[in-house]
């Protein structure tokens, strides 16, 4: 089971082995950091209980992901599957989203109604909270009575940060399972995998991600939006020598930055190929020609001041 939830070992382990003994708690909170895989988890969870091809109570492969019920689940447009959190709050209270600051008795209160009506399917609801952290005290004691009192088939997964932000009587009613920091070389794996990231990228990105996924991925955003911002500087308009000189010195601190900006540019430039071939067969060129001296230990600022110029004066 949950065989595609990246490390975490420990927690699916827990989960499993309650899953395959049919001793399900009703009530969970999924603890850990942002991006280590608490969300997905909780998802998985409502694949494993609701996946009509793979029955959870006979076999222990996990859902199927193929299903109608899998596929409803992964749009989260499944009518069993209520995730809870600042958006669905925005929605039921008729409020901005950048208002929500904290999930309010309001929403509780709607999310109560649904854990007591009749499931679609007829089979487990999965309710997912998300921060959980941020629940007033209002809202957590009137969470308290659902937590006291809950349907058959169903499930309550409170998605949090630090356990000391729950209240302990919502603590001592649930199941607590710890996520941990995902190691490196797993995120490193991931983001060459999805993002097509160069091993070093990525194991760059990776060591800075404080075991984050998610930090990961934005971190590598902020790197490719720098970079591309980078490339439309020097390709769209001429530049003063002095401020491409400027530019080429700043990046040119750490080789892994220089090795980086020049991938990113790249692969700009293998999208502008396609439309100006003519105008860009040759910046390629250059781009490819300035890593290989890269390669050969030739003083980064050198490679990196020659590059630019060059680009910029490619421009008509």
């Amino acid at each position: 089971m949950f065989k595609d939830i990246i490390a975490q070992n420990k927690a699916k382990a827990i989960i499993s082995e309650q899953i395959k003994n049919n001793k399900i708690p009703h009530a969970y909170i999924f603890m850990g950091e942002d991006g280590i895989g608490k969300n997905t988890t909780a998802l998985e969870f409502a694949k494993i209980l609701n996946c009509t091809i793979n029955d959870y109570t006979k076999t222990d492969i996990g859902a199927c992901n193929h299903c109608i019920a899998c596929e409803q689940i992964n749009k989260r447009s499944y009518p069993d599957l209520h995730i809870i959190n600042f958006e669905k709050q925005a929605e039921i209270l008729e409020e901005d989203l950048d208002k929500q600051k904290t999930l309010k008795i309001d929403i509780i209160r709607y999310m109560q109604k649904k854990v007591y009506m009749k499931s679609a399917e007829g089979r487990w609801k999965v309710f997912i909270l998300e921060p959980a952290e941020k629940m007033t005290t209002a809202a957590a004691n009137c969470l308290l009575k659902t937590l006291e009192e809950p349907p058959e088939n169903t499930i309550i997964i409170l998605v949090a940060k630090h356990k000391e932000t729950i209240p302990i009587t919502i603590a001592s009613r649930s199941q607590t399972v710890f996520f941990q920091p995902l190691p490196s070389n797993e995120i490193a794996s991931y983001l060459q995998q999805q993002h097509s990231l160069s091993s070093e990228n990525a194991v760059k990105i990776a060591n800075m991600s404080d075991g984050s996924i998610e930090k990961a991925e934005m971190l590598m955003l902020n790197t490719q939006n720098e970079y591309s911002s980078l490339w439309t500087e020097l390709t769209g308009r001429k530049l003063a020598a002095a401020d491409i000189l400027s530019k080429s010195k700043q990046i040119s601190k750490d080789r892994k930055s220089v090795m980086e900006a020049i991938d990113i540019m790249t692969e700009s430039a293998v999208k502008n190929f396609r439309r100006e071939p003519d105008k860009y067969t040759d910046i390629i060129e250059k781009l490819l020609e300035s890593k290989k001296y890269l390669n050969q230990n030739i003083n980064p600022n050198t490679v990196l001041d020659d590059l630019f110029i060059y680009i910029n004066s490619k421009i008509k």
